[in-house]
């Protein structure tokens, strides 16, 4: 099969076996690297890479609470208008 059948047949999976898919290639490629991944083979991918994302940290940005960056905005939009462009 070529890369590009292969690239047709990926297209038309479900959403679920496209993030099987990643999930299977990620831990082949972690293999083929010498990298020790968690193994899965007593666990469903999806609920394996639930995990993983439960116990990763991110951080996200909000506007909420964001009172400088409105008042950066307010003033932004006040020279704005003040140049006679609104």
């Amino acid at each position: 099969m070529s890369l590009n059948q292969l690239i047709s047949a990926v297209s038309q999976l479900s959403h679920q076996d496209k993030l099987r898919l990643i999930h299977f290639l990620l831990l082949e490629v972690a293999k083929e690297e010498g990298c020790n991944l968690e193994s899965t083979d007593d666990q469903e991918p999806e609920n394996l890479l639930l995990e993983q994302l439960a116990a990763t940290e991110a951080v996200v940005w909000s506007p909420y609470d964001a009172h400088e960056a409105a008042q950066t905005l307010s003033d932004m939009l006040t020279a704005h208008k003040e140049e006679g462009h609104a």
